[in-house]
């Protein structure tokens, strides 16, 4: 105690810690040994004092250094670590928009392939339609034809009955009305009608079609 007193009235500080002031005054020690050794003068031990403060000082900064390092690299640590978290939270945002998109994208394909698959339907379902139509109206235009045909043989028959119907009506109005053997050739006067042969018209009284008064008799050349 003695001898930190006598150095701390000479103007040497001792504030470190407990190893570093251990260490100067062992320097201490060894410096008053070796002064009393070799009686060395005041400049001397000034010039120790000195020597040791500038130890004490370097080693002081060495360690505050040392402080500041290990402090800095705690915090740079921290930052890098915000920082990866930060860009972490980004990259997490912009894959789950990239899958957002994806699902999207994957929905969007499978919609237009059911549309697609619809309209191939629809295209299938048009065509049958198309080609039903064209059979239906094939089938019809046959008919048509068919029953033009028969109504142009059917019109032929018709028009020979007709005209049979009609050779028989001329045979039949050309029949004797009294004998109806006979071809007439008789007009009854005033009525004018050919409807008696000619033996038949000697024993006529009236016309036999209309029952009208014979008063004369006119035959026809036929």
């Amino acid at each position: 105690m003695a001898i930190q007193a006598q150095m701390s009235n000479s103007g040497f500080v001792f504030g470190g810690c407990q190893d570093e002031n251990a260490y100067g005054l062992t320097n201490l020690r060894c410096y008053h040994s070796n002064s009393n050794d070799h009686h060395l003068s005041v400049p001397h031990i000034v010039s120790a004092q000195f020597q040791n403060q500038r130890i004490e000082i370097d080693h002081y900064l060495n360690t505050q250094n040392e402080r500041l390092r290990m402090a800095l690299q705690v915090q740079r640590r921290r930052q890098t670590a915000l920082l990866v978290r930060s860009y972490e939270s980004k990259i997490q945002s912009l894959l789950k928009q990239r899958d957002d998109e994806i699902s999207r994208a994957g929905r969007r394909k499978v919609e237009l392939e059911e549309c697609v698959r619809r309209m191939e339907m629809e295209k299938v379902t048009w065509q049958r339609l198309a080609q039903e139509r064209e059979a239906m109206a094939a089938s019809l235009r046959a008919r048509m034809k068919e029953a033009a045909a028969e109504d142009a043989g059917s019109c032929c028959v018709e028009r020979e009955r007709e005209g049979e119907e009609e050779d028989e009506g001329e045979s039949r109005k050309m029949v004797c009305r009294c004998c109806n053997s006979r071809k007439s050739c008789v007009i009854m006067l005033p009525c004018r009608h050919l409807c008696s042969c000619r033996d038949c018209d000697a024993f006529l009284d009236c016309c036999p079609v209309c029952n009208v008064a014979k008063k004369a008799s006119l035959e026809a050349l036929l």
